[in-house]
């Protein structure tokens, strides 16, 4: 076991069972929580996963994946549960009865908790119907065509869209900003476009973030198009709703609208998202946690779902009967824009200092990975390099 999954002797309270913890999906919410499970508490926590996934997705690098396949990474969960010592079982969180405690699985299992961190992620769903939208099965392989349709000269026009209603539209702007490095070095003439219901762009990341992608887009020569709404594409025209104007496209690449899993057995938004506190704690519910884009959260990104996650696992540490100090969770965006050229950093925190944006072309945090999970970036750091030792 790694350095970094040892908690202090000075930590540890003796004389209390250990506390079975059950993480109910993966990606990065639960690879965070497990993570911050074994540092905080090691052995005073019994730790089992379920997620129905053969491999951890780092998802941010996705975008990447139409321009250079290798960018993904993956990583088999069998080998994250060795690493761990935590149990594996491949299934899918169908159900929660919170009475007994106990879990039913997609297959029909039943598997018993005394605490439940509920990370099951949240669904894609089109937002602008007839643009092919990201997240979506078959996607990536889809703008893969897309890219060589342009490389090709036979797509000369791409709006790449935010909807109204998604508030992490960082996505779409690396997209557009990768499609035009690749078509400028393959020599394609192709016109792009970005349409955004946001008043500026990265709105989330507030007001220093503007200037910055404008800046960048109008480098590459791509349009912008703010406040405006997507409504449909269809026979070459994407419409836009409130304006009642159309733009001519070839293609449109667009951002999903998430939805939660509306479990059984938990109180959830009418979107199917959980409400939780600030430690995590699912709202009106007694040993139930939850983290990542399953919360109800508005802000679906993956260093804010480590955020939560941290917090959670230090508010089950202490349960744990581990003295660790109590994590209110405290949101803050980081961000490491991908150009096409040289990577940008912006900074803000959502409840403290949500006036300051900063931004850098040098690391705002380490290791400056694209998700800055506390746990999480310095656990993939490690088995990049032990990957990369194996093959010299």
């Amino acid at each position: 076991m790694s350095s970094w999954t040892k908690p202090s002797q000075a930590q540890l309270v003796t004389g209390r069972p250990t506390l079975r913890v059950l993480v109910a999906g993966g990606g990065v919410a639960g690879l965070e929580a497990l993570l911050a499970l074994r540092k905080l508490a090691s052995e005073r926590v019994e730790l089992t996963l379920l997620t129905p996934d053969e491999d951890f997705v780092y998802r941010p690098l996705e975008v990447i994946a139409p321009f250079d396949a290798s960018a993904v990474v993956r990583i088999p969960w069998s080998e994250i549960a060795t690493d761990l010592g935590v149990r594996w079982i491949q299934d899918a969180l169908a159900s929660v009865d919170t009475d007994t405690r106990v879990v039913r699985t997609a297959s029909g299992r039943l598997a018993s908790y005394e605490v439940l961190m509920v990370a099951a992620g949240a669904s894609p769903h089109v937002a602008v119907p007839g643009a092919l939208t990201i997240g979506m099965p078959g996607a990536s392989e889809e703008l893969t065509a897309l890219l060589g349709r342009m490389t090709a000269g036979t797509e000369a026009r791409i709006a790449f869209v935010a909807p109204l209603g998604v508030a992490w539209t960082l996505p779409i702007y690396e997209l557009a900003l990768l499609t035009a490095t690749h078509a400028r070095s393959a020599g394609a003439g192709a016109k792009l476009a970005v349409i955004t219901a946001e008043s500026e762009p990265l709105e989330v990341l507030g007001p220093g973030a503007g200037p910055l992608v404008r800046n960048l887009l109008d480098e590459h020569e791509i349009r912008i198009h703010t406040g405006s709404v997507a409504d449909r594409y269809e026979h070459g025209y994407l419409r836009l709703g409130l304006e009642g104007a159309v733009l001519v496209a070839g293609s449109v690449v667009a951002l999903p609208r998430l939805e939660g899993p509306h479990i059984p057995g938990l109180r959830s938004t009418g979107e199917g998202f959980l409400p939780i506190d600030g430690d995590g704690r699912v709202q009106g519910v007694d040993g139930v946690y939850a983290a990542g884009d399953v919360t109800s959260f508005p802000v679906k990104q993956g260093g804010l779902a480590t955020q939560v996650a941290d917090a959670a696992a230090a508010h089950i540490a202490l349960q744990a009967g581990v003295k660790v100090a109590r994590e209110a969770f405290d949101p803050v965006l980081r961000a490491l824009m991908l150009t096409g050229g040289a990577s940008r950093f912006l900074r803000r925190g959502l409840v403290t200092e949500p006036y300051r944006t900063e931004v850098a072309d040098e690391p705002l945090w380490w290791p400056p990975a694209k998700i800055a999970g506390r746990h999480l970036s310095p656990y993939l750091a490690e088995r990049a390099a032990r990957v990369h030792n194996s093959k010299d």
